[in-house]
């Protein structure tokens, strides 16, 4: 039987153990497959398995998805949501997802993105069709700053006031040494020259030197066109990631920018969207004073 729905629901679940995780989330799963719930899990490997072979005979109606390889970077992820919620609603079915970004074994920063990312859940879904999903959290390993985290970000939707505050957050500043330049539009190539010669002499691999050389040609070409002609760039290196970071004057109204395919026709988003598609961990903040643009590629 199948149940309408109020909305979008967004609920965290706390576990502590292997026992706890499967039992919990397991009975989430099979709840949806029998009610003929469109069903989909993104977690990570090994919990992935764990689940799957938990289920049994209710998992091959189950859409499984390895969190490390499409939430890599948090601000894919949305995207991956809506894509999956697309497809249910073509079906004429409710969907069911489970989603565990934060994972033990997560980088800091991409903690920090993973707790954003919750944030802006509710912005993506909140006044659209009504479906589920749960997140597991590992309350016995993970930070108890993500766990706080989690609470505050599934406590309800959100405002936009909210949602806003956690776009405008600013980054931690750089530490050690850092190579700075400021560029305008006639320094763009320039820009992009560096970018490729400074991550090439970090030994990166060919597709890495590539992702930051195209990543810094678009960011660059975005602070000249939205950020008032102008920006700056800097480059370091960091807890094992080479870092790229863009800044300019300009602001960014929609905190989901970058994180949902733009159409063809869309004027922007393009730019900051194939950015998060290159690069291993994307750190976007934009403020009344500025915007910042953080790439992380791991050494």
């Amino acid at each position: 039987m199948t149940v309408a729905l109020p909305g979008f629901e967004h609920d965290a679940l706390f576990y502590r153990d292997d026992a706890e995780f499967t039992c919990r989330v397991g009975g989430f799963v099979r709840a949806g497959v029998a009610g003929g719930e469109v069903v989909a899990v993104a977690l990570p490997r090994p919990r992935l398995d764990q689940l799957r072979d938990a289920l049994g005979g209710d998992a091959t109606t189950v859409t499984w998805l390895d969190m490390a390889e499409i939430g890599a970077n948090p601000a894919r992820i949305i995207d991956v949501w809506t894509t999956t919620l697309r497809a249910s609603l073509a079906a004429g079915r409710p969907l069911r997802g489970v989603g565990e970004p934060a994972y033990v074994g997560r980088r800091p920063a991409e903690l920090v993105e993973c707790t954003l990312h919750e944030r802006l859940l509710g912005r993506a879904f909140g006044d659209g069709p009504a479906w589920r999903l749960v997140c597991p959290y590992d309350e016995q390993h993970l930070p108890p700053e993500v766990i706080a985290g989690a609470r505050r970000t599934h406590a309800g939707p959100g405002t936009d006031a909210e949602h806003r505050a956690a776009f405008a957050a600013p980054l931690p500043p750089p530490s050690g040494a850092v190579l700075r330049g400021e560029f305008s539009a006639v320094d763009v190539p320039a820009v992009r020259r560096t970018v490729r010669h400074w991550a090439a002499s970090l030994h990166l691999p060919a597709d890495g030197v590539e992702a930051l050389e195209l990543a810094s040609a678009e960011l660059a070409a975005n602070s000249v066109r939205h950020g008032g002609g102008s920006g700056s760039v800097a480059m370091w290196t960091e807890d094992g990631a080479a870092v790229l970071e863009f800044t300019d004057p300009g602001t960014i109204d929609e905190p989901l920018t970058g994180r949902l395919r733009p159409a063809a026709e869309d004027d922007g988003g393009h730019g900051l969207y194939l950015v998060n598609q290159l690069c291993d961990l994307v750190q976007l903040r934009s403020s009344p004073t500025g915007t910042t643009v953080r790439v992380l590629t791991w050494l």
